[in-house]
């Protein structure tokens, strides 16, 4: 029974990577060579004010609002320095953060402050603090599902729309991946861009939107599907048996149901000869080190990262990073030109022990963002991929007392070559129960909506005017269609 889930998983999968006839209007990429987006998730709402630090003095959008509404979640008004060697972060001599060996207090212990910019990084995100400092890394500011631009005074009067289920896991969920705040029932942003690309991105069996982790609507449109990989890489049939598989394949069908369903097989075993043939011959090694001075993707100790055992700072992220490593190398060496991956995060809803579990997480994030920029900067791809985050929403400013609510604006990143580095958007008023936030909780309004965040990248993706209206309708809400953090 299993061998049997196994491969209808498998074959699914096949199946999935296969696109209907699509449009005659279908356009095609601006611009030439290869391209691709990777969009990492962080299912839960990702607690963005204590991952990027409101750093500034300024009374309302600065460090001393976010004091008094975190309470005893607040990161503390420390400046960390960061070792550089030859240009790295050089964590061999130990953590800048540590902190009797504990992660979670660690966590805050206060922060890495950026000349010139109003936020600052988490302790425990070393690598990323770098990357901050070096311009290659954005941070965008309050942003979030709205579908145009609104005040609390308006939503109050009702002269416009919240989005539905507002803080509701799913459905903001659902609305980010649609790139759509105020419709539940609408195609991924990115399986509407494949709809239209589809035919002239010379993609073949790998299609545009690949998963290196579970399922997303996001990849979902009218016509096509994504390839969905294993976080380990592309695995073999051997275990399932494929002689037996391949007799029965090779059997006279009489019923044309079985006949459709044989060929449907037959096409998931070729593509998974290719997909495996591809996989074992690209060089995957690299000469880089990580900030430990181990290989690159390599997970570092528990004592290298000065956290008690048992540890569960997030590995997943880094393994499926480096699947994305080798994934592009292979695109780029068959002459695809656009490509989106879609990784995933888990465990950030964090209502309670967040100090426990989101110091964890982001350790987890800058581990991964670090050596896979350094991977990408070696196979000198860094030009040509660019990493983003996104979330179900931001959490609350205002604490439970061992952790926060669910909110609403996020902080977000992205991180590349092609990236100009900086704080872009507008800081919110953290006052609690002030202008910008919803409730009483620190619900913060998004001053920048999720279409323009994904309208930067995909104007830099080589998306036309007229196609971005098709794949983001409610940019058109919007006054400013590129927040201008893309090269």
């Amino acid at each position: 029974m299993k061998e049997r889930r196994e491969f209808l998983k498998f074959t699914l999968a096949g199946v999935s990577s296969l696109a209907l006839p699509s449009s005659i209007f279908a356009s095609s990429p601006e611009g030439e060579g290869y391209k691709a987006l990777v969009v990492i998730y962080h299912p839960g709402g990702n607690d963005t004010l204590n991952m990027f630090i409101p750093s500034s003095t300024d009374e309302k959008t600065g460090y001393p609002n976010y004091r008094k509404a975190r309470d005893v979640l607040k990161v503390k008004n420390l400046d960390l320095p960061l070792r550089i060697n030859n240009g790295e972060v050089d964590l061999t001599q130990g953590n800048p953060y540590s902190l009797n060996n504990q992660l979670n207090q660690a966590y805050t212990k206060g922060f890495y402050r950026h000349e010139g910019l109003d936020v600052a990084t988490n302790a425990v995100m070393p690598e990323v603090a770098h990357l901050v400092n070096q311009g290659e890394i954005a941070i965008i500011a309050n942003c979030g599902n709205i579908v145009e631009p609104a005040t609390k005074a308006e939503f109050q009067a009702k002269t416009k729309t919240l989005p539905p289920f507002l803080f509701a896991h799913d459905h903001q969920t659902k609305l980010t991946m649609n790139g759509e705040a105020g419709i539940l029932d609408s195609t991924g942003w990115a399986g509407r861009l494949a709809d239209d690309w589809s035919s002239s991105l010379n993609a073949g069996i790998y299609g545009m939107n690949i998963s290196v982790s579970s399922n997303t609507h996001m990849f979902y449109g009218n016509t096509t599907t994504p390839l969905l990989i294993n976080p380990n890489g592309v695995t073999s049939y051997a275990r399932l048996k494929r002689e037996i598989y391949d007799e029965q394949l090779n059997l006279e069908k009489t019923n044309m149901f079985q006949r459709l369903y044989n060929e449907l097989r037959k096409h998931s075993f070729s593509m998974q000869d290719t997909l495996l043939s591809d996989w074992n011959n690209v060089d995957s090694s690299f000469s880089s080190k990580n900030a430990y001075g181990g290989e690159l993707f390599s997970y570092p100790s528990d004592g290298q990262l000065n956290q008690s055992t048992p540890s569960y700072t997030s590995k997943t992220l880094l393994l499926q990073l480096k699947t994305v490593t080798k994934l592009s190398k292979i695109a780029k060496s068959r002459g695809i030109s656009r490509q989106i991956f879609f990784v995933k995060d888990e465990g950030y809803d964090t209502h309670s022990n967040q100090t426990i579990h989101h110091s964890k997480n982001l350790r987890g994030v800058s581990l991964a963002l670090g050596d896979f920029n350094k991977a990408l900067k070696e196979m000198g791809m860094e030009n040509e991929v660019t990493t983003f985050n996104i979330s179900d929403f931001g959490r609350s400013l205002g604490s439970n007392g061992d952790g926060t609510d669910h909110g609403w604006g996020s902080t977000l990143f992205a991180m590349g070559g092609a990236v100009k580095g900086g704080l872009y958007g507008t800081m919110p008023d953290l006052t609690l129960g002030g202008d910008e936030d919803i409730s009483n909780k620190g619900r913060l309004i998004p001053s920048t909506s999720m279409s323009q965040y994904y309208g930067t990248f995909l104007k830099w993706f080589g998306v036309d005017d007229a196609t971005m209206s098709k794949i983001l309708p409610e940019l058109n809400n919007f006054t400013e269609k590129d927040l201008g953090f893309m090269g």
